[in-house]
């Protein structure tokens, strides 16, 4: 090899024989913005070949180059300080020498590099500009220059990857930083989300559904501050830092809307944000009636809901392939025609019901009528009958039939066990929490939604369900997996890790959960309620699983309450021309109209 010498940019080529075959554009334009501000701080080796010299090394150099020149930042003779070869012969060995024989500089070097760089007084938009890369990326990156030293330590020792750390930088305090990450000894398989919750446990994230609910347009304009994710880029990366500006506004929605159903005429009318199913279970319910039948219709009524209560019970004591009958078919249409009626609220119910009003499941006001407290509600006479309208403390009939109820809640269990076995600490919760409730408190089994027995649930007359199908596609990948016989499982059990096993504990146990409500169940039931706990846990979102259709949900239910659901799922009236649909296809439009609209029969919803 010669000194180096300088080559006008005009008199250089590629070398057609460069290992490189493939060009990152991004790199040549990071590469181009470099020199332009810094020069170029390597030379080019190359070689004579006719009128020209073609470059071995540095083909990207020089394309970056050729690309200043062609923006007119450089001229065409610019002198590229170039190393020159005798010959070609040992070209692909120095070509492969540049491209493999070095030692690229750890990511976080990089990092701390351009926080200096900023500390010494550039700002991001020059650092951007001098290394041809994107504003945000160069805020990114010092995100990632200012974790914890304890943080970008065990990033250099390859403890942790690239977006655990991404993870860590959704605070600046150090210390909750460190405390979380000596929680994640094992942090090679420590989850990136995992590290954000735990980071971000007391935090209000934009999809909360206060947020949804006031809008965050509407938190900003009013002067909230926020905290956002710069490696996340959707609503899971942005958390509201002024709680009480939030409430306030959520507390102001609210009571425009109370306003109007004062209005309706309760005897009382209360705000509660969040109102829980534990705030709701300390009040009896009353609900709207349908507007009463002749006599003679009303007699027809009851003698055709007899028919179809027998029917159904025949139908369920009957073996796994029985078919439906087609006379249920028949008589639902025909008491859903019957039951299709107006729905009132009779005065002696508003005299000592109120309403409250609170945020609901989707973002959205929700208003829960027919609510009692125990002091308003009709005392008992001497012979122990209530003095109102309705026994003191009984259980208010459902606005559903008992045979919609187990439907929806039989795709409720199916979600519930999909769910459970992607969730293996929930799983061993829920079966110690089984077992010792048995073994310790003498508690029912019936009292749990899991069948510890291992009794697994059929989901009979499960149609078009995608949990269920998801339950069997696992069930086919466990039965892969495991021996074929009791003995052998034994062995195997006893050869495998605990995250094997604990997968294996979460698919047999979700297997065995039972949320349904069939007909003699009492909503309220110990086992129902254990269920609510369980989706809780696991954060059940049955839009996940369910979508409302005319055929699982809308032709089962009356046209009123059709029609009150297009209102609650659009947030407007129905069309007049609506209303004077038939059944069938008011079901079948109600399908097409809450499409995408996340809306949820009210037993599928979350509290």
């Amino acid at each position: 090899m010669t000194d180096i010498i300088n080559i006008p940019l005009s008199k250089l080529a590629p070398w057609k024989g460069n290992v490189r075959k493939t060009q990152n554009k991004g790199f040549i334009a990071e590469l181009a913005a470099s020199i332009k501000a810094h020069g170029l701080q390597q030379n080019l080796i190359v070689f004579k070949d006719g009128q020209k010299y073609a470059v071995i090394a540095g083909g990207q150099r020089l394309k970056a180059l050729q690309q200043l020149a062609k923006e007119e930042v450089i001229e065409a003779g610019y002198p590229v300080p170039c190393k020159v070869t005798a010959a070609a012969a040992d070209g692909t060995e120095l070509s492969l020498a540049e491209n493999v024989v070095r030692d690229n500089m750890h990511p976080a070097d990089q990092f701390e590099a351009f926080c200096k760089l900023v500390d010494k007084g550039a700002t991001v938009t020059d650092v951007a500009a001098r290394f041809g890369i994107t504003e945000t990326l160069v805020q990114q990156r010092l995100k990632l220059a200012r974790v914890s030293p304890v943080i970008l330590k065990a990033y250099r020792k390859e403890e942790l990857n690239l977006e655990q750390v991404m993870a860590f930088t959704i605070t600046d305090d150090h210390e909750a930083q460190e405390h979380v990450f000596s929680h994640f000894r094992n942090s090679r398989h420590a989850d990136p989300r995992g590290i954000r919750d735990a980071l971000t446990e007391n935090d209000i994230a934009a999809t909360d559904k206060r947020v949804t609910y006031v809008t965050l347009a509407a938190y900003e304009k009013a002067g909230g501050a926020l905290k956002r994710d710069l490696f996340t880029d959707d609503k899971h990366g942005i958390f509201i830092l002024d709680t009480a500006l939030l409430d306030r506004l959520v507390t102001e929605k609210l009571e425009r809307a109370a306003t109007v159903i004062r209005k309706e005429g309760w005897k009382w009318v209360e705000i509660i944000p969040e109102f829980s199913y534990e705030e709701k279970s300390k009040f009896q319910r009353r609900y709207a009636e349908l507007e009463p039948l002749p006599p003679k219709q009303q007699a027809k009524l009851d003698q055709l809901q007899q028919e179809y209560d027998s029917l159904c019970d025949q139908w369920s004591d009957s073996s796994e392939d029985e078919e439906q009958p087609a006379r249920l078919a028949e008589l639902e249409e025909i008491i859903g025609n019957l039951n299709d009626r107006d729905e009132i609220w009779i005065p002696e119910t508003l005299a000592i019901a109120g309403a409250v009003v609170s945020i609901g499941y989707n973002g959205r006001t929700d208003v829960d009528r027919g609510l009692v407290r125990p002091e308003d509600a009709p005392k008992r006479t001497a012979k122990g009958k209530s003095s109102g309208p309705e026994e003191d403390g009984k259980p208010q009939p459902t606005t559903f039939s008992a045979a919609l109820i187990e439907s929806l809640t039989l795709h409720k269990s199916a979600a519930l066990s999909a769910e459970l076995i992607s969730r293996p600490d929930i799983a061993l919760a829920a079966v110690v929490h089984a077992l010792a409730s048995k073994i310790l408190l003498g508690s029912p089994a019936i009292d749990t939604s899991l069948q510890i027995n291992a009794l697994q649930q059929p989901f009979r007359n499960l149609k078009d369900s995608l949990a269920l199908n998801y339950i069997q596609s696992e069930r086919q990948t466990w039965g892969s997996v495991i021996p074929g016989t009791s003995e052998a499982l034994w062995t195997w059990c006893l050869d495998q890790d605990q995250t094997r096993l604990l997968d294996l504990l979460a698919f047999c146990t979700a297997t065995t959960v039972n949320a349904v409500q069939c007909k003699p169940d009492r909503p309220d039931a110990q086992r129902l309620e254990n269920s609510k706990a369980l989706a809780e846990a696991v954060h059940l979102d049955m839009l996940k699983w369910f979508f409302p259709a005319a055929d699982n949900y809308f032709s089962r239910i009356s046209k009123p309450q059709i029609l009150e659901a297009l209102r609650e799922a659009r947030g407007t009236a129905p069309a007049p021309a609506w209303e004077k649909l038939k059944k069938p296809e008011l079901a079948i439009l109600a399908e097409q109209e809450v499409a995408g609209k996340n809306w949820l029969p009210e037993p599928l919803r979350r509290s």
